[in-house]
Formats: C-alpha cells, structure tokens, sequence
C-alpha cells in the first residue's frame, strides 16, 4: 500500500514539474508571481516525496533496504562521476546545451536497473 502511495505522488509530483517547465516555455502562466507559487509548491511536493520515500524505506524488509541502499549507492555514484563529466565537456565546449535534466535520466535509468539487478540476484 505505501509503495503505491508513494509512487502516485511521486507521479503527481513529476507531472507538476512537467507542467510547470513547459508552461514556462509556453508561456501559459500570467505572472512572474504565479510561476514562483508554483515553483515552490512543486518543491514542498518533493520534500513531501522524499519523507515518503524514508517512510518507504522503513517499513521494508532488511532485504529490501540491502537492495534500495545498493541502487541508491550506484546511481548517486554514476550521477556524482556522469555530472563531472558533463561539466567538463560543456567547459571545453564538446557539450553546447547542457541540460540538468540529461543527468536526471541517468540517475533514474540507474536507479531502476540497480533495483531490477538487485529482485533477480536475491530472488
């Protein structure tokens, strides 16, 4: 019940930077003011996300927790060395449009191919 939980409102919360991205783009909101609302009620929705996750965390298994640290570990690990990387290419001008968002995907791609690894090495 709690995974579900958390992952719908990990959902609502990705939606709402999604909206809030392109109605920046788009320019859909009327004032700098709305944007900055927004902006900071999509970040209460994160930190809202992240206690969830620690509450996810809590009420699992020690197996469970083995295989979320070992998944956490890498991606941190795989984003902190992909993020140097991209920097330094965007420094030396290899990379002309840097976009957090490229090293987002790489953590979850990361992410959730550790957590896929770790259900099939302790099934």
């Amino acid at each position: 019940m709690k995974s579900s939980i958390f992952v719908a409102s990990t959902f609502i919360w990705i939606g709402m930077m999604i909206f809030i991205d392109k109605g920046i783009l788009y320019g859909w909101f009327a004032s700098d003011m709305q944007i900055n609302l927004l902006i900071a009620f999509d970040t209460i929705l994160g930190i809202v996300v992240i206690f969830m996750f620690m509450s996810l965390l809590k009420s699992m298994d020690e197996l469970q927790r083995k295989i979320q640290f070992d998944a956490l570990a890498f991606s941190m690990g795989t984003t902190f060395v992909a993020s140097i990387t991209y920097s330094l290419l965007t420094t030396a001008q290899i990379v002309r449009d840097s976009e957090t968002s490229d090293l987002i995907l790489i953590m979850t791609f990361c992410y959730m191919a550790s957590v896929i690894y770790g259900q099939v090495k302790y099934r």
